[in-house]
């Protein structure tokens, strides 16, 4: 009994591995031959099936009842191949590792018919974009690293079919066709197919287990663009330090047992484990078939990398002067942003980069000409130009640029990075002035960075807890992203061109605050804290870049804040205001609602002074508050609508008398719903601001003490008044 169920097994694991086509089962009647046997069959294939013949186990597959897409090149294509080849002039001068992942180069997963190739999308989601995944998994030796090489694996290598539908999709004309494939590399008119500047002479060979389109050239696996600048010399040092700064790697233990005895790679009887590699700058650069951000739809790239001498160049002069002539001392954003610059997640072919249609990653354009192009080929992941430009981030063009060569403002750069800010700088369209403070200038405000900052001390035998690098406050409290972008806010002025000596003024910032000039200087809200401009003047595409020694540091306070501070440290003038505001019952929710109908808008705030409000109390025609007496408030709706004609919605007002006008108060007109009354703002000369009220009542602001005037709060800004207009109340 036992005897038989042995033999039972033997016989069907024989058959079961076996299974070859047209054996193991029957096939339909009249159905092709298998697709071996249909290579056979054509003597113009002859060199191609005795190249599958030494392919160890390649015949048998073939033969197998799976679904294979053979682009099979003709006969003519070999002896040209052998004939232009300085290596091989012949199958038996091609090892046999080499020729296995050449033939299996020719062979494409899936079964797949002239219409799938014109009609993408058909049967696999990622072949939206004419990326074919073929049978060549090849094992790449980094040995970049000496000390310890590395095997990396790949899925598998990716071929590209040209139809009409894809010249379409990529804008391509023949001219991008040849000048990437060589004058050789014709389109297709019968076929309307075209593999890897191979033509298609004859399409839809049908087999029983697939199909067969006759090709006029040999086809070589290529290098992705990470393999590119692994492999040539012109790229050593670009690749060296992108390698040095930015590439890990994952051991990939699935594909390592998955390989087998087959993983030995270098010959010492062992097997070889097998890794992935991963770039922080684009993990894209060393996968075959990089994957959308929807999960689904393939990516082609482009690269334009810089010969050596181009890039050598750049870093003499450019970037070395900047570090001590030290490449390890480039802060690792800057050499981010650099390479970044260089990569596109998009096919663009000749003629779209001349049309300057190329985006990087980075989303700015890649301002290369086609005297700039050396040369250009079709990776396996992309298109690959040498260049002989640098392509530069429009991070490093534009107004912010100068904090990513200088050590002193990495601090500053690395918040623009980490904020929206960067992109806002960026635009051509928009002036920019940015005042950078230097590293040592966050520090004297309690900001810095930790690389590894203990959350909390060691307890017993527990550790202590590391937190994230990051920004942090004194106290050890982790810099929120919106307190950056606050603060970064304040060091940019958007839409002037400031040079080092600048014209007094009041210039809005990126966080819709100011920046004040003075003859003594300039600062933000804080007034007391005067930066001084030690790196002057640095012109950039869009504007002016000028290195500070100090934050401007714009206190996180209201209106609201301002005048009803606890004290009269604030400004003494707002305590007669305050007092009446606290007898209309005005708490900090009642004045919210009035500055902050719309979350973004601004007010100026007219407050009169104390002794406007001290004599209109004790003339009778204001409530008395405070050391005049209290008044019973009995119509606190009056009191309140009186308060409101102080406040003018949606403007700032300031001293330089650049708004001027007639402005809408947030006082309504008695018996309506949306009518308000007005007050008119002039400056009869400099640095005199009048304030009319609506019955010709006239106001000055009061120039006497500068503290007194434009007091910037985050919701807009106060001045004080003489005159409290007491015909409103």
């Amino acid at each position: 009994m036992n005897k038989m169920i042995v033999a039972v097994f033997i016989f069907l694991v024989f058959f079961a591995c076996k299974r070859e086509y047209g054996s193991f089962y029957d096939p339909p009647k009249n159905q092709e031959l298998d697709i071996y046997k249909q290579l056979s069959k054509d003597s113009t294939l002859s060199i191609f099936v005795a190249a599958v013949d030494k392919v160890p186990g390649l015949k048998a597959e073939l033969s197998s009842s799976g679904l294979y897409t053979i682009v099979a090149p003709n006969n003519s294509a070999f002896k040209a191949y052998f004939s232009n080849s300085l290596v091989y002039k012949s199958l038996q001068d091609i090892p046999i590792v080499t020729l296995t992942q050449m033939i299996k180069y020719h062979i494409l997963k899936w079964m797949l018919f002239k219409i799938d190739f014109n009609k993408p999308g058909l049967t696999k989601n990622n072949f939206a974009l004419f990326k074919y995944e073929t049978r060549a998994d090849v094992v790449y030796a980094d040995v970049s690293n000496t000390v310890k090489p590395r095997n990396i694996y790949y899925s598998s290598k990716m071929i590209q079919v040209y139809t009409p539908p894809f010249f379409s999709f990529y804008s391509v004309a023949s001219s991008d066709y040849t000048g990437i494939y060589g004058p050789t590399a014709s389109i297709n008119t019968k076929t309307q197919m075209n593999v890897m500047g191979a033509s298609v002479l004859e399409s839809d060979i049908a087999a029983g287990n697939g199909v067969i389109h006759k090709i006029d050239h040999v086809l070589t696996p290529p290098l992705n663009i990470a393999q590119e600048l692994d492999t040539n010399p012109e790229f050593k040092t670009y690749n060296s330090i992108l390698k040095k700064r930015f590439l890990s790697y994952t051991y990939n233990k699935a594909a390592t047992i998955a390989q087998g005895n087959n993983g030995d790679v270098n010959g010492d009887g062992l097997v070889d484990s097998l890794w992935t590699r991963t770039y922080a700058t684009d993990v894209n650069l060393d996968v075959e078939n990089p994957i959308g951000a929807d999960k689904i739809s393939s990516l082609s790239l482009s690269a334009f990398i810089p010969n050596n001498a181009t890039f050598q160049n750049y870093l003499n002069t450019q970037l070395l002067p900047n570090f001590s002539n030290n490449i390890d001392s480039i802060p690792d954003r800057t050499l981010t942003l650099l390479f970044r610059s260089h990569i596109t997640n998009n096919l663009d072919w000749p003629s779209r980069v001349a049309r300057g249609y190329a985006q990087s990653v980075l989303a700015d354009k890649v301002n290369i000409a086609q005297s700039d192009i050396q040369s250009s080929k079709m990776a396996s992941n992309g298109l690959f130009y040498t260049t002989s430009k640098v392509v530069e981030p429009s991070a490093f063009t534009t107004a912010g640029g100068p904090a990513f060569f200088s050590s002193q403002y990495w601090y500053f750069a690395e918040m623009l990075l980490e904020t929206s800010i960067l992109s806002y700088l960026q635009s051509d369209a928009v002036t920019y002035t940015v005042f950078a403070p230097t590293n040592t200038a966050f520090k004297n405000r309690g900001i810095y960075w930790d690389n590894s900052p203990v959350i909390s001390a060691p307890v017993g035998n527990l550790p202590a807890v590391v937190g994230a690098p990051g920004f942090y406050k004194t106290g050890g409290v982790a810099l929120k992203v919106s307190e950056m972008t606050s603060l970064v806010g304040n060091h940019i002025v958007v839409g002037y061109n400031l040079p080092s000596t600048m014209t007094p003024g009041f210039y809005p910032t990126l966080n819709s605050s100011f920046i004040v000039a003075e003859n003594s200087g300039f600062h933000g809200a804080e007034r007391d804290t005067i930066p001084k401009i030690i790196d002057p003047d640095r012109i950039k595409s869009n504007g002016r870049f000028q290195g500070i020694n100090k934050l401007i540091y714009n206190p996180q306070m209201s209106i609201y804040d301002l005048i009803n501070s606890s004290t009269t440290t604030v400004n003494p003038q707002y305590l007669k205001f305050k007092e009446l505001i606290s007898a209309a019952g005005l708490l900090a929710k009642d004045f919210v609602n009035i500055t902050s109908v719309d979350a973004g808008k601004k007010f100026t705030l007219f407050v009169p002074s104390n002794a406007s409000i001290i004599a209109a109390q004790l003339a009778g025609k204001l409530p008395k508050t405070g050391a005049e007496g209290t008044t019973v408030i009995t119509d606190f709706a009056k009191l309140m609508s009186y308060l409101n004609y102080f406040f003018i919605p949606e403007i700032q007002i300031f001293t330089d008398g650049k708004r001027t006008g007639t402005f809408s108060t947030n006082k309504k007109l008695p018996g309506t719903a949306l009518i308000y009354k007005t007050v008119t703002v002039s400056s009869p000369s400099a640095n005199n601001l009048v304030v009319t009220d609506d019955t010709g009542v006239a106001a000055k602001v009061d120039m006497l003490i500068p503290r007194q005037q434009n007091s910037i709060a985050v919701d807009g800004v106060v001045q004080i008044i003489d005159n409290a207009f007491t015909s409103q109340y």
